[in-house]
């Protein structure tokens, strides 16, 4: 989150005075591991987020992801189907090839390259039209921040697609008040602590519709 090392440093001493239920979670999964999310099958969100999800996903769902990763392994063994949309090839090798090494077929990867250092034309690619025409209960917005306007853009899109009674999930939402400010949920919540594989605290937002 922004600020100075000192107050980065304040905010996560802080944080773990007041949520010392983190504290170990935090040594094991952030501090003392080599580990990727993706190893530890777990989404790149605040730990808040993470045990909100846990609770909030069911075995009918259908989640959707613009990103994948740990994510996408714990959202399929949680949902009936996963989606997700990657724009990096070699990433969407390295989780396809854990998704076979795991067993886990209930997930669909789409590989949509996107030159994200010249986004014009974003609007109309196939990154951002690749969620399925299907009612979605979960849409992840998460994935590449190499342009600042990807998520925002890709949270719009997504608010098109949510069903009644469904959510979406924006990862490190600290760095995009405005969609505090417009947006068509009923309402929102955001949940800053820890997570996994991050050295502070981070935002991971929901919306629910």
């Amino acid at each position: 989150m922004t600020g100075t090392a000192t107050t980065k440093m304040a905010r996560l001493g802080m944080h773990l005075l007041t949520h010392p239920q983190y504290l170990r979670r935090y040594m094991q999964e952030s501090l003392l591991t080599h580990k990727t999310p993706l190893d530890l099958e777990l989404p790149w969100f605040s730990f808040e987020a993470i045990e909100f999800l846990d609770q909030f996903v069911k075995p009918h769902m259908i989640v959707a992801e613009f990103g994948s990763g740990g994510s996408t392994i714990f959202f399929a063994r949680r949902a009936a189907f996963v989606y997700a949309i990657e724009d990096n090839r070699e990433w969407y090798d390295r989780v396809c090839r854990r998704l076979n090494e795991k067993w886990i077929a209930n997930v669909k990867v789409t590989l949509c390259p996107f030159d994200f250092k010249d986004p014009v034309g974003f609007e109309k690619s196939d990154y951002l039209h690749a969620l399925p025409d299907a009612p979605l209960d979960v849409i992840v917005i998460d994935g590449t921040e190499e342009w600042t306007q990807v998520r925002p853009i890709c949270f719009r899109h997504a608010e098109k697609a949510i069903k009644p009674g469904g959510i979406i999930v924006v990862d490190d939402s600290w760095r995009y008040p405005e969609l505090h400010r417009k947006n068509r949920a009923k309402r929102f919540q955001s949940f800053q602590s820890v997570g996994p594989c991050r050295p502070g605290v981070t935002s991971t937002d929901v919306f629910f519709y």
